[in-house]
């Protein structure tokens, strides 16, 4: 067994399993915290490292104890830097490991011989071990990554090597320190040394620094090698969500619309801002807890699951779809407050600071998915400082839908009937004094995951009553062990768990949630603390929420709303009427042009579903359409898509499981995520009969057919183009006979594609020239050259995107700023 794994399983106090004697393999690994003075390392990573680093080491005691092999040789070196000087920063590490970290007290209970003296043996060894480096200068960082790279230098050639970069500063201090660790610790890689990097969030204060931040960290490490830190993902209770819902079919078959009332995921705190005034006046509550952790929470609790949950990959890809299917969070949807304090409490403390009146301590959100599974059900994300209690929790509240029919007067004589139906996972703190897992007993009894028990303690609760019921009403799945979350983390860094770290896709995804709210102007209401006068609680109107009590204190600060992105926030623009090439233009940041396109197309759908009892619209391929399909399967999955046919303009010559294939993106980015019939689903018959567009077969004229047998009158309503940089569009390239076919061929197949996917089949101009709307999508400042040539030039051979001319129907050029003005904006 790996020595990671074999670390976990120490962590979490498994049994000792004694294999066959082996030669023992020598795995080495070096620990290295960065900023390992501050507070974060401090209060939390310096006892999760030794709680780890003593499980080995337990373990290791233990197998030498009775004589047992020892089958990996796993072995330590920690370093830790920051910017003190030599001398203080020796004495402020060795002060904070000599009295922060500790020996808990199980040591003293152990049933297995080991002791508190034991521990302390571990604790004094650790304290020998670690060696601080300060990083005040580039010499600094050539010094710390030679004593780095020394440490791997004497190690056999067999033996796995791994150095783990915890990353404990400001993001602020991210670029410079990752750039010179990655410039000066090179030699690690010609060791063929793994590097895994933790870095602690803000990932950015919206989606374009987070963007900036992600690209910054990706030149000078890879993503497997970056593991951005969320430390909810690694408490007990949050990691038991996944395999509970694996566990338990009975309650993860009715997780749906048809039986989910509500899901409430709040996390309040009765703490104000004592220690964090300076970065929470910058942040406040959507960037500090809703925009990461409550938002990390929803995707555990509403993604779908996948039929492994070791699989890493799958567990990501499932996160990243259900992200894309929650809409843009809107002032409508949501409330704020400020405690009252608040403001005093800025200026007490740093006098110098600008404070904010729209800073919000609290925020309830709902959040809405647009997926056929969770549709209608409403997601309320709550969180807020200074409140009457400490509690977190993710609770699924479900529908009393039950009818009874027959022997009615035996189901209402059932106790267990008139149970109020939830599922509450308890994070922490508040009525219920461990992390548990709470279900009604209108279920069956549960079956618990790994490291919970059942418990029937009535100790276990604060009062008789938690989350409106009798404790003697749940079922209850307690966790074994508590491990704390900063000690998980690293274990889970230590054996490559990514699932339970923040990849750059659901980080950035998560923004897109989050980034309109976070920027937009917003009413704040003023309450005391505690809140005991409750004037937080609101109620919820469909996707709207209003507060209970009027209120006359809060502080307003509102206009009406229009704002749709986060860049139109930052810049207000006067769009003037404009045309190119004789056609109507609209002009706007690549995601705003794509939601404005993504309307036109909902509101077209709405006239022709309403007129005739179908929508019929032609997508290209190209990635410039990613946006296209995220905003639609995110802000517009409500679209009467039962009643909507979907075309491909073209396809490249390839399966459709192939990463080129045109259909691959559409399916992967928009139909997997909107409740569309299977039998609306026109894929161009790109591999048929075990072969890829053979003429024989007739792919292109059975597509043509299909067409005029269910379009009608062969007329699409919606054709969607895009413009290759020599000016071809669909698969028509440039001098390519198929420009010019005669007006009855509405697809061909093509050999003039580029060479790596030459061979294409494509619909025609004579077919996208019957189209009743066709949009051209343009963007990227690579596209600038082009739309320039268009302007000056009459050439269809030359430049095929210009024989784009519907006999009875309208074109309409998008156009970012990047393709019409090479990033002017324009008024």
């Amino acid at each position: 067994m790996a020595f990671l794994t074999l670390a976990v399983c120490c962590l979490l106090s498994l049994s000792v399993v004694h294999s066959q004697p082996s030669e023992a393999e020598n795995d080495h690994t070096v620990f290295v915290l960065i900023g390992g003075t501050g507070d974060l390392a401090a209060k939390y990573l310096w006892q999760g490292v030794f709680n780890v680093y003593r499980s080995y080491m337990d373990r290791a005691q233990s197998s030498e104890s009775i004589g047992g092999p020892l089958i990996v040789n796993l072995t330590f070196d920690f370093f830790t830097a920051a910017r003190q000087s030599q001398d203080l920063g020796n004495a402020t590490v060795k002060k904070i490991l000599s009295y922060n970290v500790t020996c808990d007290q199980e040591s003293e209970d152990r049933e297995d011989g080991f002791s508190l003296s034991l521990c302390q043996k571990w604790k004094s060894e650790l304290i020998n071990k670690v060696v601080y480096t300060p990083l005040q200068n580039e010499e600094d960082f050539v010094s710390l990554c030679s004593q780095i790279i020394s440490k791997f230098s004497l190690s056999v050639s067999q033996a796995k090597k791994e150095v783990l970069i915890y990353m404990a500063i400001a993001p602020s201090a991210y670029k410079s320190v990752l750039q010179n660790l990655n410039k000066h610790c090179h030699g690690l890689r010609e060791n063929k040394v793994k590097i895994k990097v933790a870095l602690e969030k803000p990932f950015g204060i919206d989606k374009a620094s987070a963007e900036t931040m992600s690209k910054q960290i990706l030149k000078y490490f890879r993503e497997d090698e970056i593991y951005r830190v969320d430390h909810f993902l690694g408490k007990p209770v949050v990691k038991a969500i996944l395999p509970f819902r694996a566990q338990n079919s009975e309650i993860e078959k009715i997780l749906d619309k048809d039986h989910v009332e509500k899901v409430e995921i709040f996390l309040k705190e009765t703490i104000g801002i004592e220690d964090r005034v300076h970065l929470y006046n910058s942040l406040g509550v959507l960037r500090d807890i809703h925009q990461n952790h409550l938002t990390q929470l929803l995707t555990l609790v509403a993604m779908d699951l996948p039929s492994d949950l070791r699989d890493t990959a799958k567990v990501q890809e499932n996160k990243e779809r259900l992200l894309r299917q929650v809409e843009t969070v809107r002032r409508h949807n949501s409330l704020f407050g400020q405690f009252s304090d608040y403001a005093d409490l800025v200026k007490k403390l740093e006098s110098n600071l600008s404070v904010s009146v729209d800073v919000p301590t609290f925020a309830a959100t709902v959040v809405k998915i647009n997926s056929p599974r969770w549709r209608s059900v409403p997601f309320l994300l709550v969180s807020g400082k200074s409140l009457d209690i400490r509690e977190s929790f993710v609770r699924i509240i479900f529908k009393n839908n039950y009818v009874c029919v027959s022997q009615c007067d035996d189901q209402t004589g059932n106790e267990q009937s008139s149970y109020f139906k939830q599922v509450v996972f308890h994070i922490g703190h508040g009525s219920v004094k461990r992390p548990s897992i709470l279900v009604s007993k209108s279920f069956r009894n549960p079956d618990c995951p790994d490291n919970f028990l059942e418990s029937i303690d009535p100790s276990l609760f604060t009062s008789v009553s938690v989350y409106g019921e009798k404790a003697s009403h749940f079922y209850i799945c307690s966790v074994v062990k508590d491990i704390p979350a900063y000690e998980s983390i690293i274990s889970n860094m230590l054996v490559g768990k990514q699932e339970n770290f923040v990849n750059t896709k659901i980080l950035l995804l998560s923004w897109q949630i989050w980034d309109y709210l976070v920027n937009a102007e917003k009413k704040v209401r003023i309450y005391d603390k505690s809140d005991h006068r409750g004037h937080l609680n609101f109620v919820i109107k469909e996707s709207q929420l209003e507060y209970v009590h009027d209120d006359d204190e809060g502080n307003v600060v509102m206009e009406d709303e229009k704002v749709v992105t986060h860049s139109e926030v930052m810049h207000e623009y006067v769009q003037t009427p404009a045309t190119f090439l004789g056609r109507k233009l609209k002009t706007s940041h690549s995601d705003h042009l794509a939601f404005l396109l993504a309307r036109d197309i909902d509101l077209a759908a709405g006239v022709e579903i309403q007129n005739k009892g179908s929508f019929h619209i032609a997508f290209s391929g190209g990635t410039s359409l990613t946006k296209l399909f995220q905003v639609l399967a995110q802000s517009f999955a409500n679209l009467h898509w039962h009643s909507i046919h979907v075309w491909q303009v073209d396809e490249r010559c390839v399966p459709h499981q192939d990463e080129r294939s045109n259909f691959q993106m559409l399916d992967r980015e928009l139909l997997r995520f909107v409740d569309i019939p299977y039998s609306n689903i026109h894929a161009m018959p790109v591999y048929t009969g075990g072969m890829l567009c053979d003429d024989e077969l007739g792919g292109a004229h059975a597509y043509a057919d299909t067409l005029r047998h269910i379009v009608p009158n062969s007329q699409l309503d919606y054709v969607i183009l895009g413009l290759g940089a020599d000016g071809h569009t669909a698969s028509l390239f440039p001098f390519s006979s198929d420009i010019h076919v005669d007006t009855n061929t509405f697809v061909v197949t093509t050999d003039d594609g580029p060479a790596e996917t030459n061979r294409r089949m494509t619909i025609t101009l004579p077919l996208i020239n019957k189209a009743k709307n066709v949009a051209i999508f343009v963007t990227g400042k690579h596209k600038r050259d082009i739309v320039n040539q268009l302007e000056t030039s009459k050439s269809v051979d030359k430049y095929p995107v210009l024989g784009v001319n519907p006999i009875n129907g309208t074109v309409t050029w998008y156009m970012d700023y990047n393709a019409y003005t090479g990033g002017v904006h324009v008024l």
